[in-house]
């Protein structure tokens, strides 16, 4: 059987506000086309193999 998940802890003081700076920091990042076309290609492989015969 499975253990079960734990809560999430609550962030508080500087890794709150450390947690907050990364968010605002990678906010505008983009994914490179590369990258966007290498998990489109992984996901249609994992679809054809969990496709029900």
């Amino acid at each position: 059987m499975a253990k079960p998940i734990k809560n999430t802890p609550v962030l508080r003081g500087k890794e709150a506000v450390d947690f907050y700076k990364s968010i605002d920091f990678n906010k505008d990042k983009k994914v490179s086309t590369d990258a966007l076309t290498s998990i489109q290609t992984d996901a249609i492989k994992l679809k054809e193999l969990l496709k029900v015969r």
